[in-house]
């Protein structure tokens, strides 16, 4: 026995194998270490698969929102992402469209006031009048219970005039 065998043997069916006796028969808490070692290891490759799969058809699924097409088509097309045009070319036909305002993702914005449902020939007489109602007019001020106490306090009716002219009333209180 040498001084390195540690109470082992080599034989001569497991010689030139790699593996000698000693090491698959070593102790029993090293196995089921390695063991337990190799099951998390595969089972992290598989997680890392699986996620990498969903990666991968997330990025295919938006770029066919980028192009009009519907996202769940993503999970026919089996490819890499960047060769997802050649197979569009040749399977296009068959995808479903998006609705145009969903297409590349985004909502159009409206550009401009809302559609109004006053009539053609009313419109320009609304658009003065809102021109008129806030020219020289200031805004409110205050709470409406601060609103409240100052027309109770007000002793005059110049007073509740110079209130009501300076909280937005266009009346002209002046006259009476």
């Amino acid at each position: 026995m040498s001084e390195y065998s540690f109470g082992f043997e080599e034989t001569d069916e497991t010689s030139g194998l790699g593996e000698t006796q000693s090491q698959s028969q070593g102790p029993k808490w090293f196995r089921e270490g390695l063991d337990k070692l190799s099951s998390q290891v595969n089972e992290l490759k598989a997680e890392n698969d699986r996620l990498k799969a969903e990666k991968k058809q997330q990025a295919v699924a938006d770029a066919l929102k980028a192009k009009g097409y519907a996202p769940a088509a993503a999970s026919l097309y089996t490819g890499e992402p960047a060769k997802l045009d050649e197979w569009l070319t040749a399977n296009a036909a068959a995808l479903a469209k998006l609705p145009e305002g969903e297409q590349q993702g985004v909502q159009q914005t409206q550009q401009g006031p809302p559609p109004t449902t006053v009539p053609a020939d009313g419109q320009e007489q609304m658009q003065r009048m809102q021109e008129q109602g806030t020219q020289g007019v200031a805004p409110p001020q205050g709470t409406d219970a601060e609103l409240a106490a100052a027309l109770k306090a007000a002793g005059s009716f110049e007073d509740f005039a110079k209130l009501m002219q300076s909280h937005g009333n266009p009346y002209d209180w002046g006259t009476s």
